[in-house]
């Protein structure tokens, strides 16, 4: 009963922090600062999980988990000369040199973990400040209603799948889809996953018509359809995200990346790992639609 209380009490602390960030998203780089923090974190878990004891590895690997989310918000890689390959190749070799000083504590899959933690992760976390910020980098007929309501289908879509695949996956649940990655993940969960997930997505979009009806948003111009085909993209990315980290936790035996978001909810890794999978894809396809648009 205390391991329950706990982990509510934690989850919902995080959760009013997360919404007081989206709130001020415009008018203050607040979703910005939080991600920074969670990314660093995040390559500290993933470090910590796969048993990297090199300091000057997870040091070095901190810099660009600090960097990559400020300089995406502030568009800083479209504004420098240098370009980016070649500074991602530095940074390559950078972590190779201190490979062969640290050798042979420190190993070839730390440096590739490294490159996962420090380069994948934030950058794909950071596509939620490039969703975040469509209203400025496109403009119409993107409006910030709309910014905040695809950054909000792009988080839900990861977390609401996840909710929903262990509620049917529970009650439901007869064939295994992974026994051998998560044993408890079944085939019946999955796709509940998915419907669940479509149906409170549905609902969402919904309230924002609703509301833009109204006149207390801007006109919102998102169909239905299109929120059940990103609905759907996304739902099986999030299951995708979700076992790829299982993987990870499996493969080094560690039941959680860490404890920062409280007792019962685990670290950064645990609660972004789907979501790490749904933004990229979410801006892949705004992308895709763009160019169809153009």
């Amino acid at each position: 009963m205390f391991i329950m209380k706990a982990k509510v009490i934690s989850g919902v602390s995080w959760a009013l922090v997360g919404i007081a960030a989206l709130i001020f998203q415009f008018e203050f780089p607040s979703v910005c600062i939080l991600l920074t923090f969670f990314t660093v974190v995040a390559n500290y878990e993933i470090l910590s999980a796969v048993g990297v004891k090199n300091k000057a590895l997870i040091i070095f690997s901190s810099v660009p988990a600090l960097l990559i989310p400020p300089a995406t918000q502030f568009d800083v890689f479209d504004k420098i000369s240098i370009p980016l390959y070649m500074a991602v190749l530095l940074y390559v070799f950078i972590l190779f040199a201190v490979m062969l000083a640290g050798y042979p504590d420190t190993r070839f899959e730390h440096v590739a973990m490294a490159l996962v933690s420090s380069l994948v992760i934030p950058a794909s976390l950071s596509t939620m400040l490039k969703i975040e910020n469509l209203y400025k980098t496109i403009g119409d007929p993107y409006t910030k209603s709309i910014c905040s309501y695809l950054l909000l289908t792009g988080l839900l879509c990861a977390w609401i799948t996840d909710t929903m695949a262990y509620f049917f996956g529970s009650r439901f649940g007869k064939h295994k889809m992974a026994p051998k990655i998560s044993p408890k993940k079944t085939w019946e969960g999955a796709v509940g996953g998915v419907f669940g997930t479509v149906a409170v997505n549905i609902l969402i979009w919904l309230v924002y018509y609703l509301l833009s009806k109204k006149g207390l948003i801007n006109p919102f111009i998102i169909p239905l359809w299109a929120v059940l085909i990103f609905t759907f993209v996304l739902s099986v990315m999030s299951e995708l995200g979700d076992l790829s980290a299982s993987v990870i936790k499996r493969n080094y035996g560690v039941k959680d990346f860490g404890f920062i978001m409280g007792k019962g909810n685990g670290g950064v890794m645990d609660r972004f790992d789907s979501a790490s999978f749904t933004l990229p894809a979410l801006y892949f396809m705004i992308c895709v639609y763009e160019v169809i648009r153009k």
